[in-house]
């Protein structure tokens, strides 16, 4: 990934991850391990080369046609992208409804990845009365509701506290 005609993000990169593996992608600040991310979800093109997941070239999907691809992945943003005017089961809710899931295996389903995320007490609480350790595991919580094939994580315990970090495996 080539910024502004000389800024090279990234280059020559070669990643394959095996089904059920654990990758962690580490580096310093400005490495390119965000850019990764986009690339990875195609929020952003690469300048050349190619993105496959499971055989399927990514790069070469109809952006109207990304979703498909998307709903395969869960992603953990590092600032979160939680919608302001949602609370967090409705943040995490919305992730479902979008995949077309049925509203009892959502009532079903969020209280129980709520409570995976240790965050049962905060349902009703809208992201600005979070903590960044609690936006942070509604994202996670997110990322895993849809029970996806792959989860992309930008950062994801950056702003847990040491309990938390333990107690999400990292």
């Amino acid at each position: 990934k080539i910024y502004n005609h000389n800024s090279a993000a990234l280059k020559n990169v070669k990643l394959r991850i095996q089904p059920k593996e654990f990758a962690a992608i580490v580096g310093s600040s400005g490495a390119g391990k965000t850019t990764l991310l986009k690339l990875l979800i195609r929020e952003e093109d690469p300048t050349e080369g190619n993105i496959f997941l499971d055989g399927i070239e990514v790069t070469a999907i109809d952006r109207r046609y990304l979703h498909n691809i998307r709903r395969r992945i869960g992603t953990v943003f590092q600032d979160y992208k939680l919608l302001p005017g949602k609370t967090a089961q409705e943040n995490i809710a919305f992730a479902m409804e979008a995949a077309g899931r049925q509203d009892a295996e959502i009532e079903e389903d969020v209280p129980q990845v709520l409570e995976l995320v240790g965050l049962q007490d905060k349902t009703n609480n809208f992201p600005h009365q979070l903590s960044g350790g609690e936006k942070q595991r509604v994202a996670i919580a997110r990322a895993l509701i849809n029970r996806p094939d792959v989860i992309l994580a930008d950062e994801p315990a950056a702003n847990l506290d040491v309990r938390h970090q333990r107690e999400l495996g990292e």
